[in-house]
């Protein structure tokens, strides 16, 4: 099995799932039909409407509800363009054709994101946006009578929604700006992850729990929980992947340190091999929170492996965590 058949069959997956983009992290437990929630922002500017969205499960947004409120609270218009200021630790992407930014927050994994779309005009209608939002969530759609408040503060004019529901919006956090993937070609089933998983032998550690369903997105998930605390072991394949400096700093701002120069990311990224690959191993051990990282970076596909839990723990299993990457053979070919 070559690597760029198992990259093939990876990508495949990836997209019958729904996944491709960088979110190798997920939750190992997750809360049993949660409600979900939206809060959003529709900004009326002159010539375009702008829209601000999150969507994650409710319980989520409580705790991050303040900073989400503070960067609307920011909007100004300048130059005729409506600008921002991120709160502290939060990062922004590059917009894409369907975005004019994604803003990626919040300490807890996955991180949320907040889309930002610029639409012509009025963008159809504040009661239509509304209402479409609403029926995402699985609510009924509303009247005049129930178009969002202002916020006061702010330098521009800003409305906000804020609903909650028990329907997951399409694609969950990511429902917005998504491109349309391509059908399957007929003829060839697509890969299941049971598939992918077969691919691989590896020994498991002592101690180590395997999650035979890992969440989407992840193609193994290894459980953690000693003297020493909890611990969350995944392996993911990801179209794209970044470049190294953006995950050396997104795991250390995730561990609650600060981010480096591009100049100082080799002294934080040691070289190693996995999987029969050049790789990348990152630490990144914060007060809170622990993560140790190999990454397999490439422009079209990337594998990672994780450790991600308490600091204790993340560093009484890093030897482990070596043992694991070093075993780890992708079955028939040839290192």
């Amino acid at each position: 099995m070559s690597l760029m058949r198992f990259a093939a069959l990876t990508t495949a997956l990836l997209l019958a799932a729904g996944c491709g983009r960088e979110d190798e992290v997920r939750h190992y437990k997750a809360p049993k039909d949660p409600m979900w929630r939206i809060l959003g922002a529709v900004a009326p500017t002159p010539g375009a409407t702008w829209f601000f969205k999150v969507a994650a499960p409710s319980d989520r947004l409580d705790f991050v509800k303040p900073e989400v409120i503070a960067l609307f609270r920011s909007l100004r218009v300048e130059d005729g363009q409506l600008r921002w200021t991120p709160p502290q630790g939060w990062t922004e992407e590059k917009a894409s054709p369907q975005r004019e930014a994604t803003l990626k927050f919040g300490a807890q994994e996955p991180r949320l994101e907040l889309a930002v779309t610029r639409l012509a005009g009025d963008g159809g209608g504040m009661l239509a946006n509304l209402n479409r939002w609403r029926g995402q969530l699985g609510l009924e759609g509303v009247g005049e009578a129930g178009l969002p408040k202002k916020l006061d503060g702010a330098a521009t004019d800003v409305y906000i929604v804020d609903m909650v529901g028990p329907t997951r919006p399409a694609a969950g956090p990511r429902a917005m700006g998504r491109p349309q993937e391509p059908p399957p070609q007929a003829g060839r089933p697509q890969p299941t992850l049971d598939d992918i998983r077969s691919l691989f032998s590896f020994d498991q550690p002592p101690g180590w729990k395997e999650n035979p369903q890992p969440s989407s997105g992840r193609i193994f998930e290894f459980m953690i929980d000693d003297a020493s605390g909890s611990a969350l072991v995944t392996l993911s394949a990801l179209q794209g992947g970044g470049d190294l400096a953006g995950n050396v700093n997104r795991w250390r701002t995730q561990a609650g340190l600060d981010p480096m120069a591009d100049a100082d990311i080799p002294k934080a990224a040691a070289p190693v091999s996995f999987v029969g690959n050049d790789a990348w191993l990152v630490e990144a051990i914060g007060k809170d929170r622990g993560i140790v990282a190999i990454a397999s970076l490439n422009s079209q596909f990337s594998i990672f492996l994780k450790m991600d839990g308490a600091p204790a723990a993340v560093s009484a299993q890093k030897t482990a965590f070596m043992n694991l990457a070093q075993s780890f053979k992708m079955k028939g070919r040839n290192e």
